[in-house]
């Protein structure tokens, strides 16, 4: 590859509109589906701006990765800091994140650099506070002070964060902060000591499927330029987010999707490279289960498989899929079970995780309903290579 080379790659066209509305830093102006939670930050906060005495706050954010604990928080504090301004009170908002910064000290040292222009050396970590917060005092300024992933500290660290307005009066320090943490991490550090003083736990849950269509269709609106992801590449991603109750998970799958078009030079996102993103953001297909399977199971497997190859679609229909799987068992001379046992084969399958089906509602059809199937984590052509190394080895 030359320069010239390079340089037709970088005139290629682009899926991609804005990538960085992707990134798993990035905030967006209009949070979706945390109103709930917003409001709670609201009505603990607000005192700050409408009272004289300005106290200090400390709250946590808990619940499982990928629930939008972070984004949360800095969506919250953005603009909190935006109102406040408008109310003649000026709010820094400092966010640390405890995998960069392993302690206390480092994180004390980081913000009196930032506020006094001093490294702090030979202070402690009280003394370094007390120039920071005498700072604040004496610009009429107040700090909100967001620490991700807290557990990382030690119990002793956190608990020295939230005394900082015990030592220095709530008056006086105007300082709050909220504290983020995976729910099975803050267990393992959590005191009594700490948990009084703690004004407020907020406990935010998984997404649901609605949640995350919501979420994915205005994320690569932002990301994607027109007609790149469909409707149901969007509905596609969304089980494979709810399934693993990880938003973090379907964003990233979003973001590498896109960057698998580029690659191939194509305008659109399919269902393949869904999968591939998938798999390569968290790979959860097991090959050692479908070694495990029946061969009535391995079968209605490959039913599936082929019925998605053949129409082309993210979803197949259970009737359509039955038809692949009678015409595979014609082939193989293997005798077909009635469909009430292939949807029995269905069920084993969607429980195993290899694949997701739900029932949806038909709006101009006589049946009412109908079940709907996918695949989650491995491109269907790859499944399909899989499936008749299998079939050649048991029937061959």
């Amino acid at each position: 590859m030359d320069e010239d080379d390079i340089r037709k790659q970088f005139n290629q066209k682009s899926v991609f509109k804005n990538s960085s509305s992707l990134d798993l830093s990035y905030v967006p102006d209009k949070l979706y589906c945390r109103d709930a939670t917003i409001k709670d930050l609201i009505y603990f906060f607000r005192r700050i701006i409408e009272e004289e005495a300005q106290p200090s706050i400390n709250c946590l954010m808990f619940g499982k990765a990928g629930v939008g604990k972070t984004v949360t928080a800095k969506f919250f504090g953005r603009n909190f800091r935006n109102i406040a301004l408008e109310k003649d009170l000026e709010v820094f908002l400092e966010y640390y994140n405890c995998i960069h910064f392993r302690s206390k000290s480092k994180i004390t040292r980081d913000i009196l650099g930032k506020y006094t222009h001093g490294s702090g050396r030979g202070l402690s970590d009280d003394e370094a506070w007390k120039l920071i917060l005498t700072k604040l005092i004496n610009t009429q300024g107040y700090m909100m002070l967001i620490i991700d992933e807290a557990h990382l500290l030690s119990s002793d660290e956190v608990l020295a964060f939230l005394d900082i307005a015990e030592t220095y009066g709530h008056q006086n320090s105007r300082l709050s902060i909220i504290l983020i943490s995976r729910i099975s991490d803050w267990m393992k550090i959590e005191t009594e000591r700490i948990l009084s003083r703690l004004n407020e736990k907020i406990n935010l849950k998984p997404y649901n499927n609605e949640e995350s269509k919501q979420i994915l269709q205005h994320r690569s609106e932002l990301a994607f330029k027109e007609y790149v992801v469909s409707e149901n590449i969007i509905e596609m991603i969304s089980e494979i987010t709810t399934q693993h109750e990880n938003m973090r998970h379907g964003i990233e799958i979003l973001r590498k999707s896109g960057m698998y078009a580029d690659k191939e030079g194509l305008a659109k996102i399919n269902a393949d490279m869904i999968r591939e993103a998938s798999n390569d953001v968290y790979p959860t297909f097991r090959g050692e289960i479908v070694d495990q399977l029946n061969d009535q199971e391995l079968l209605a497997l490959y039913g599936i498989t082929r019925s998605l190859i053949n129409n082309d679609e993210p979803f197949t229909l259970v009737d359509d899929a039955y038809e692949e799987y009678q015409a595979i068992c014609e082939g193989y001379e293997i005798e077909a079970h009635v469909k009430m046992s292939f949807r029995k084969y269905v069920r084993s399958l969607n429980e195993l995780k290899i694949i997701a089906s739900k029932t949806v509602r038909i709006e101009e059809a006589q049946r009412g309903r109908h079940l709907e199937i996918t695949l989650l984590d491995i491109p269907a052509r790859k499944l399909e290579e899989l499936l008749i190394e299998i079939f050649d080895r048991k029937f061959n």
